[in-house]
């Protein structure tokens, strides 16, 4: 007996080089974007001078985050909506969508030149020159809220939430009375999804009308225009989100990041549509990372090994800025 096997709508076109991925779009006049990154960890922001680049036949626009915030641009918002410790609420920080004033980690987004090739405005990124004040660094989770150095300037802490649940007082009772306790501690290093397609994001503007096209790999387009709209202002119904095909997401490629908004402000401002795609080097350093937790789990247990409660204690190093 034979069986004829049917296989999935998109393989043949993708099997045979027909897949058309973010990279692929390529728009009627359009120009080309690269962004200058922050080398360093934590430093405040003293000048900005891109008078050298700007000069650079070809060169058409260096925005920075004095653009942005002139736009009105601010944060995307923050899923988690259920209460913390006490009823307290998730902090959650203003995201830069260009670095105004401090940079928080190595490979921010400082300025995003565009220039009539990829290549020119890669070139144009080294003619920039950024002017930093250093700040003491703290890279590890459970350091930073133990130090009096803090992240944001208006935050009594580096601690942004707080959750607990189950019985403390039963459960020190418990461990009171334990004739052994068991106890281990796990890490979860820092990872980041790297998709097989690094990101990337052609933005197109149509001044009649005020809609934007943006061409991204997208793991849900519904979840990334309302966070596009929240971050630029822009009215949802003048987004419009293409996403043919998507080379691997693993949770990374749902929100709207910085680096979109900002290319939409561009070709706005430049009257052309603007591409962008990333190195690896970008994706590792400026895509969304998980994991970095640190978990102590402690076990009590009567004199007949009998389980009598369990504890456990998980710290998180969320970085600079919150994603889903």
């Amino acid at each position: 007996m034979s069986v004829k096997f049917k296989g999935r709508r998109e393989d043949h076109r993708l099997v045979t080089g027909q897949g058309k991925f973010t990279s692929d779009w390529n728009l009627p006049n359009q120009v080309f974007g690269h962004f200058l990154r922050a080398d360093r960890a934590h430093a405040l922001i003293q000048g900005i001078d891109a008078s050298a680049a700007l000069a650079m036949p070809g060169v058409l626009a260096v925005l920075t985050g004095a653009d942005t915030k002139a736009a009105g641009f601010g944060s995307v918002p923050s899923p988690v909506v259920f209460p913390g410790k006490g009823g307290s609420k998730l902090i959650v920080p203003r995201r830069q969508v260009l670095a105004e004033d401090r940079v928080r980690y190595v490979g921010q987004e400082v300025a995003l030149i565009v220039a009539t090739s990829a290549a020119l405005a890669q070139a144009a990124a080294e003619a920039v020159q950024v002017d930093y004040q250093d700040l003491p660094a703290v890279v590890e989770g459970r350091a930073a809220l133990s130090t009096t150095q803090r992240l944001y300037d208006d935050m009594a802490s580096n601690q942004i939430f707080a959750y607990e649940y189950g019985s403390a007082a039963d459960t020190d009772a418990a461990f009171a009375k334990a004739a052994h306790v068991t106890r281990l501690e796990l890490d979860a290093p820092r990872l980041v999804g790297n998709p097989m397609e690094p990101k990337a994001c052609v933005v197109s503007y149509e001044a009649a009308t005020g809609v934007y096209d943006i061409y991204v790999p997208s793991q849900g387009i519904t979840m990334m225009r309302g966070g596009f709209s929240v971050g630029t202002g822009i009215p949802e119904d003048k987004l419009r989100i293409h996403a043919q095909d998507v080379g691997g997401g693993f949770g990374i490629r749902g929100e709207a990041y910085s680096e979109y908004c900002s290319l939409a402000l561009a070709a706005k401002m430049v009257g052309r549509p603007v591409k962008w795609v990333s190195s690896r080097s970008e994706t590792f350093v400026s895509d969304h990372h998980g994991r970095a937790a640190t978990l102590i789990g402690e076990l009590a247990l009567d004199k007949d090994g009998h389980f009598l409660a369990v504890r456990s204690h998980w710290s998180v190093n969320c970085g600079a800025y919150l994603s889903a």
